[in-house]
């Protein structure tokens, strides 16, 4: 942040400049020396005469700081057991790193308590459309605490309300509570200073914040940060915020949301489904925290992280989302909430927390969990139950590369997983537990909200209900879901659809004790200590001990903590830690392993770091042959050499692996090239152009056409504007809307004149979102077409193709 230590005058004309109004007492800062002065205020023992300086001089009323200009490490203290009616608004202030400026509490007691009765108005707008018409942009709210343009401030151990009186606002609409006011306990503004640093909200009692129901990017609810347009952003820089923790607040009976960071006027950056590192970084937040945290009764969501690289999202509960969702309220067009999610942002990491009770009468969501068009989403190591619309929902489009791992389910509603149109999701090693006689669905019963792909491994799904429901299409509606080594138990009774897997595992897991997981909150609204949930382990003679499949870039520890060990983990959220029998077979995070062929081993790969990316059995030796020899670690490996698994109690049991040294291929530009097709469809601004595939858009793709073609018509060609040599095909499939098109069997040709062809490559790739390639002999050419030769479809009887970008490349 660029610094202005400005006058409380001055803050108050450049406030109403930007038409919010108050006679609010704005803190403002000063340059000060030393570690800054502390300012006492007690409701109970203060007197606006005295100094202010020392507990024994305390003033009595919030307005006394109106007169007063903060520094870096300067504190604002209220005196425990106080009640103050009133607000504090700060703007354009800091401390320093060394030196934050601080609000907070002295004394014993109850937290000092600041009823703001819907006071402390000031005027956000964002000067930019939003993202989805339908949100407010801009609109009057009142706030208790207000954060606008400052850095390096902390505020803790306070009791904060904010109440309403509609007839104060809204005479004749007093019924209409989507028409409120928007109101806030903390509110936080960044917008003419560029990066605003450490903020940091801890052990904060927000209760009773009376706001309106729908204004979802407002700040309005229990606690709200968010991005305004800059008056002159070359001048400030772009507003964002870095460092920013939220914790171990208890945030109660607000609306709309309970804790909420940040949307931003910069949401038309992260368009697409993969969002950069550095575009994220540039344009969103960096070092966001929001753990330990307590929220009740919220209005809609609970916690939302939003437009933030790598968030940590930790150990917080929510109890009760959603339950302003009333479709009686007049006007109330978004009747959605999910618990804890996040929206647009990058790796983002939610574990430790725990949802229950989200409101799912009225509630288009109702999930605990929900994957929101995000990039590299990971949950982990959660509890959720007795949540209306279930456990997970992956949402849309743009919910790309999401995993749900180690994660414990038990009685929620309605169904497990909601697939709502995403790309491949990847849920592994999670629990599932259904009881009593809930009619709990594997999958949502909206056709929409169960078509979305998945990978779906080593989870045991455990029912013993009265009443159980896979619900009528099976276990895999859209048939882009594919099982491996997952566990079943109680759903192979009669009358109960077909499991997934042929060789499917149903024996009992031998839980310690399954269904014994706390259904109530835990003392202080903390998280439960891991081993409340105990009764989820299994049995040392359990079916589902050693018998996962390998998952790469797994986690390192399952849900009790305990390290994972082997290379094929037990199934569920429980490691044994029990050693795996000798095993020949090997792994890899880096290359692709199929049978006894490792590929993709890159050229000029040494020995040592080839086997570096090799995972095998503790009880196998790993080598690199050449004949009868063994590589030295510096060689660099050739497809003549292959890696020998030996077991090493007998020598004689031996597995052998042929090695693929793939070519280093740079890609070529697009600039100057053109696509053609032999079949698309036409007047659509994201599906069916050929073009589509050069323009480096993830949400635009080529399709053949939606009533179908000829399997002869499949076919996609790049003119490269002139003759050089090529030797690679890239193909990105489409990453989201289903799988129509997906091309499983290809054939790749060439031509100088895009009359005769030459075939290159033929091949099969796997049905799903990853990139693929097709490589071939180098060789002079201008023209070169993909065919799908098969491809997927989820439409009987109908052909289609279809493709998000193509690439093409040569031999370095």
């Amino acid at each position: 942040m660029k610094k202005k230590f400005l006058s409380f005058m001055l803050a108050v004309a450049l406030v109403c400049s930007t038409q919010a109004f108050s006679t609010m007492p704005y803190v403002n800062a000063a340059e000060t020396a030393g570690v800054g002065t502390a300012y006492y205020i007690s409701s109970r023992n203060g007197d606006n005469g005295n100094s202010g300086t020392s507990e024994g001089e305390a003033w009595e009323t919030l307005d006394k700081l109106e007169n007063v200009t903060l520094g870096p490490g300067d504190s604002v203290l209220l005196e425990s057991g106080s009640i103050f009616n009133g607000f504090i608004h700060l703007q354009n202030v800091g401390g320093t790193q060394e030196n934050p400026i601080s609000i907070s509490s002295y004394g014993e007691g109850n937290k000092p308590v600041i009823n703001c009765n819907g006071e402390g108005i000031w005027y956000q707008d964002y000067g930019k459309a939003m993202d989805n018409s339908g949100h407010r942009s801009s609109g009057y709210v009142s706030s208790a605490i207000l954060l606008y343009d400052v850095d390096y401030v902390e505020i803790s151990n306070l009791e904060i309300t904010n109440k309403s009186n509609d007839f104060d606002y809204f005479s004749t609409n007093v019924n209409k509570a989507s028409g409120r006011m928007d109101r806030t306990g903390v509110a936080g503004i960044a917008k003419d200073g560029g990066t605003m640093e450490h903020i940091y909200l801890d052990d904060l009692f927000i209760h009773d914040i009376s706001g309106n129901l729908q204004d979802k990017h407002m700040n309005n609810g229990g606690i709200q940060m968010n991005v305004l347009k800059p008056a002159d952003e070359n001048a400030t820089g772009i507003a964002r915020y870095q460092d920013v923790k939220i914790s171990n607040c208890y945030v109660k009976d607000v609306s709309r949301a309970g804790i909420v960071v940040g949307y931003t006027y910069q949401h038309d950056k992260f368009n697409g489904a993969a969002l950069a590192d550095e575009t994220v970084k540039k344009y969103g937040h960096t070092n966001l925290v929001l753990e330990g945290n307590y929220v009740q009764n919220a209005g809609n969501d609970a916690i939302v992280a939003m437009y933030a690289y790598q968030p940590v999202i930790q150990n917080n509960v929510s109890d009760t989302a959603g339950v302003d969702l009333d479709d009686g309220y007049p006007g109330y067009w978004q009747s959605f909430c999910a618990a804890i999610w996040p929206w647009k942002c990058k790796d983002a990491v939610f574990q430790y927390n725990e949802a229950f009770d989200t409101v799912g009468e009225g509630n288009g969501d109702g999930q605990a969990w929900d994957i929101d068009w995000s990039d590299g989403t990971v949950y982990q190591y959660n509890y959720s139950h007795n949540n209306g619309g279930g456990a997970m929902l992956i949402c849309l489009n743009e919910a790309y590369n999401g995993t749900f791992r180690y994660n414990l389910s038990q009685n929620d509603l309605k169904c497990l997983i909601t697939f709502q149109g995403n790309p491949l999701a990847k849920i592994y090693n999670n629990v599932f537990y259904v009881g009593g006689d809930l009619e709990t669905a594997v999958h949502h019963p909206a056709a929409g909200k169960r078509s979305g792909a998945g990978y779906l491994a080593n989870n045991i799904f455990y029912n013993v209900s009265t009443n159980k429901n896979v619900s009528d299409d099976g276990w895999n509606p859209g048939n882009n879901k594919s099982f491996k080594n997952n566990l079943y138990y109680g759903y192979s009774d009669e009358g109960m659809p077909g499991l997934p897997e042929a060789d499917a595992i149903t024996a009992d897991p031998k839980f310690e004790n399954p269904g014994s997981a706390p259904v109530t909150v835990n003392e202080g609204g903390k998280i439960h200590d891991r081993s409340a949930f105990e009764g989820y382990k299994i049995a040392d003679n359990s079916p589902a001990v050693n018998a996962g499949v390998y998952i790469p870039n797994n986690a390192t520890e399952d849900f009790f903590g305990n390290k994972l060990t082997g290379i094929v983990p037990d199934i569920g959220i429980h490691e044994t830690g029990i050693e795996e029998s000798v095993s020949l077979n090997v792994y890899s995070d880096r290359y692709l392993i199929q049978e006894q062929d490792i590929r993709n081993v890159p050229q000029g790969t040494t020995a040592e770091d080839f086997l570096k990316n090799i995972k095998a059995s503790a009880k196998a030796e790993c080598k690199v042959m050449k004949g009868s020899e063994q590589v030295a670690p510096d060689t660099a490996v050739t497809e003549e050499m292959v890696l020998k698994v030996v077991n090493k109690a007998n020598d004689q049991e031996t597995k052998t692996y042929n090695i693929h040294v793939v070519k280093v291929y740079a890609e070529y530009a697009t600039e100057g090239m053109t696509a053609t097709a032999g079949s698309f469809q036409p007047n659509n601004t994201t599906e069916g152009n050929p073009s589509y595939v050069l323009d480096n858009n993830m949400n635009t793709i080529w399709h053949t056409a939606w009533s179908g073609c000829d399997r002869s018509e499949a076919w996609i060609s790049i003119d490269m504007g002139k003759e050089q040599s090529v030797g690679m095909l890239k193909y990105v499939p489409r990453k989201a809307g289903g799988v129509n098109g997906l091309i499983t069997e290809y054939e790749v040709s060439v031509s100088t004149n895009g009359t005769d062809w030459t075939k290159a490559a033929t091949g099969s790739w796997e049905n799903n979102s990853e990139i693929k390639y097709a490589e071939f002999p180098s060789v002079n050419a201008r023209y070169v077409k993909l065919w799908a030769k098969d491809s997927k479809s989820q439409e009987a009887g109908k052909v289609f193709a279809s493709a998000a970008e193509i690439r093409l490349g040569y031999e370095e």
